[in-house]
């Protein structure tokens, strides 16, 4: 069963999609097949120990090298990181760089026309840089779920993303709904793009192995922000999202979970058209 379902149709939109009018808003290999993304992303935690506020703070832009190909029922999709260029801020200690020798291979998976990912291979990445570069996050979130059918301004839809799985830092999952809804159609530099805003809810955790300390992370955040499709090439070209909410942190020197505030801000552009 599809994870995504369309809410709220506008008639008129009926009417054109069977009329044959607007292209299919769904994943295939698009033109061209072979692009780059590049995604800035700047996450805040903060954390109140016995009256003190402490701040920890991850800020990072990563390069991707992007390949689509033909999948039965949708597309393959391959992610190489060109280049990465972050630091991990600590309140206790000095920051950390990763850069790109911390990610090695590449991540493999296949998009079914509205989204729904199955992945087939993992880059090796270290602990520090999977905060940045989590092969289950991209493949299950960098790209938006779209209807798999035609759609104008107005429609809207849901998506409902769920995932659970190990990474080489760590185990990783996520439960999230996001509300989609056709914005406005715009030109930017001469190509006609869909404006699709955005907002949802999201529950994830994660546990990572930092320096023989087992860390874990829960948190509930609110997701509000928008995309830019282009239809006739059946691409991304922009993405961004806010997110902001709380949680709780769980580390072996602490004798109980510590409250935690999370705030981030993620853009995601194509580059080289």
């Amino acid at each position: 069963m599809s994870r995504r379902s369309l809410a709220l149709p506008v008639f008129a939109a009926v009417v054109s999609a069977c009329a044959g009018g607007a292209p299919a808003l769904e994943y295939g290999v698009p033109s061209p097949g072979d692009v780059r993304y590049v995604l800035g992303d700047t996450t805040t935690i903060s954390v109140n120990i016995m009256g003190q506020s402490l701040e920890m703070a991850q800020r990072g832009v990563v390069d991707y090298a992007v390949s689509f190909t033909p999948a039965p029922e949708g597309v393959n999709v391959t992610m190489a990181v060109s280049e990465l260029q972050g630091t991990l801020s600590q309140p206790t200690g000095g920051s950390i760089r990763i850069d790109t020798d911390d990610v090695q291979g590449v991540l493999v998976f296949a998009l079914d026309r509205e989204g729904n990912a199955v992945v087939a291979e993992q880059p090796t990445v270290s602990a520090e840089a999977s905060q940045l570069v989590s092969a289950l996050t991209l493949a299950h979130s960098f790209f938006p779920g779209l209807p798999g059918h035609p759609v104008n301004v107005g429609d809207a839809w849901v998506d409902t993303v769920s995932y659970q799985g190990d990474e080489g830092a760590g185990a990783r999952s996520e439960t999230a709904v996001y509300h989609y809804a056709v914005l406005a159609d715009t030109v930017v530099d001469g190509r006609a793009l869909l404006h699709i805003g955005m907002q949802g809810e999201s529950e994830s955790s994660a546990t990572l192995s930092v320096e023989g300390m087992s860390v874990s992370q829960r948190s509930e955040v609110d997701v509000e922000g928008w995309v830019l499709w282009d239809p006739a090439a059946g691409l991304m070209v922009e993405r961004r999202s806010t997110a902001s909410g709380s949680g709780t942190a769980t580390v072996p020197i602490a004798p109980a979970p510590i409250p935690i505030r999370v705030n981030s801000t993620q853009t995601v552009r194509l580059q080289g058209r």
